[in-house]
């Protein structure tokens, strides 16, 4: 960093400067390294900045619930799957809250698809992990997956296991996950498909 305005062990909220950064001529640009550490885990810093001039999972700033890329849960024919949407649409916006795993706490990505496979009647899948989730569905190939699987995610920081991020998939290469807020996004953005790891499908379902 070009400038450094925090010590080691501060605690910094929104808004707090931390530094600048440039480029050291060892890189094609100016660039900062962060990992964010609670309680001894590692979590993905893209959580807990705004995204400025970039994208935040590839999704423009401020996308809010998804734009373009949502599909009514009523167009759905499979009632089941309407269900699931509708449940999950309920919380289109809630903001990303590590940890949450309900409307009251707000959700983080497992927490979200933990409830509305839960409250939704579709699946009772108790409060778990992304890697828990993953764990307890049949793999499904990418031409078979449907509206209703789940989709699961690599690398999006250190997890220490392989699955680190988890979505509900819409069908029409779209999904509903908790980024922050909890919105749509397209599965085809260069983010989303550099870091994609499989599609699951619960029992039963």
């Amino acid at each position: 960093m070009d400038t450094l305005s925090v010590s080691t062990g501060q605690v910094v909220t929104h808004g707090t400067v931390i530094g600048t950064t440039g480029n050291t001529g060892s890189s094609t640009g100016s660039h900062l390294h962060i990992e964010c550490l609670y309680n001894g885990e590692y979590y993905n810093p893209l959580f807990y900045f705004e995204a400025g001039e970039g994208t935040l999972y590839g999704e423009a700033p401020g996308s809010g619930s998804g734009g373009g890329n949502a599909i009514p849960p009523d167009s759905y024919d499979d009632a089941t799957v309407q269900a699931l949407m509708e449940e999950a649409a309920r919380y289109l916006d809630y903001p990303y809250v590590w940890g949450g795993s309900s409307p009251s706490t707000s959700f983080d990505c497992s927490g979200f698809v933990c409830w509305v496979f839960t409250n939704s009647g579709v699946h009772n899948l108790p409060r778990t992990t992304a890697q828990g989730i993953y764990n307890q569905c049949t793999p499904v190939s990418a031409a078979d997956a449907k509206a209703g699987d789940i989709i699961f995610f690599t690398g999006t920081y250190n997890s220490g296991v392989p699955v680190s991020h988890v979505g509900i998939y819409c069908g029409n290469g779209v999904m509903i996950h908790c980024g922050d807020p909890i919105s749509y996004a397209s599965i085809n953005s260069s983010y989303w498909q550099s870091h994609f790891y499989a599609f699951g499908r619960l029992s039963g379902n």
